[in-house]
């Protein structure tokens, strides 16, 4: 089993989670979330610098069959990607068990 676990935009949640249905994932987590996507080690430092602001995101979490992760990512990544900064990131890990 694997977890996904993505961050997207919260314009997208509504539409991506009618998607996962359709695809018959059995459920979901959501949580609310914050984050910066660039990481601040990669950021210009001169004086006039801001430190970069939080960009408010949906965290959603699925835990599927092996076989069903590849369907599920392609389908997140068409549904959520806009081609802006702030996109969003997916993350796959492993699920040794679940109770």
């Amino acid at each position: 089993m694997k977890m996904i676990k993505c961050y997207i935009q919260y314009e997208k949640f509504e539409v991506l989670r009618e998607k996962l249905f359709e695809l018959g994932v059995p459920g979901i987590s959501v949580v609310d979330a914050k984050g910066i996507g660039k990481p601040m080690s990669h950021m210009k430092s001169t004086t006039d610098s801001k430190v970069p602001q939080f960009h408010a995101c949906v965290e959603i979490s699925v835990v599927l069959e092996n076989e069903a992760v590849d369907e599920v990512i392609d389908m997140v990544v068409k549904t959520a990607h806009t081609g802006n900064l702030s996109d969003g990131k997916i993350f796959v890990l492993p699920v040794e068990d679940a109770i």
